[in-house]
């Protein structure tokens, strides 16, 4: 029901434009996806209990490009998100325009409110367990796909990664 809700929010909003904003974090990791072993028996290694190495990458998503990347060392917070909006995505975007947000913790500040509300724009969050429904969460995968493929043999894995995610521009 709250998926069919939001469908005819988002409907409301037609002719606006539209920015679907969202994160994900790549690890640092060489990992194999399977393993080898006699029928019935375990496989057991050693992982490292630290976490590892991580960049994460920062967009919006409108008509099918990723607008306004950001690549950045660590995990995303609310001051992350704020500064992000503030410096790199609502400077690009045209008044009046939407942007529509998970329902993640550090998206629901009420600075985050205010700095889109100054900008002449308007939040939207998506229902819960909704991210099919999310276009950029469909950019996510096909890059981290390619990623997946390629990063382990990047001389550089932050620059190969800021240089993928403009790929997808």
């Amino acid at each position: 029901m709250q998926r069919w809700l939001f469908q005819r929010e988002l409907e409301k909003f037609k002719g606006r434009p539209v920015f679907y904003l969202g994160e994900c974090g790549v690890d640092h990791r060489l990992y194999r996806e399977w393993g080898r072993a006699p029928r019935g028996e375990r496989i057991d290694q050693a992982v490292a209990g630290q976490r590892r190495e991580r960049t994460s990458l920062m967009a919006a998503s409108h008509q099918g490009k990723l607008v306004a990347p950001l690549v950045f060392q660590g995990r995303c917070t609310t001051a992350v998100v704020d500064a992000y909006l503030e410096n790199v995505l609502l400077p690009e975007l045209p008044p009046g325009s939407v942007i529509v947000l998970d329902n993640a913790r550090f998206h629901q500040s009420p600075t985050t409110l205010r700095l889109v509300e100054a900008a002449g724009g308007q939040l939207f969050f998506w229902p819960a367990y909704s991210p099919d429904l999310n276009p950029i969460e469909h950019l996510w995968a096909a890059l981290k796909a390619r990623l997946r493929k390629d990063l382990p043999t990047a001389a550089n894995p932050f620059l190969f990664i800021a240089n993928m995610c403009l790929y997808y521009c």
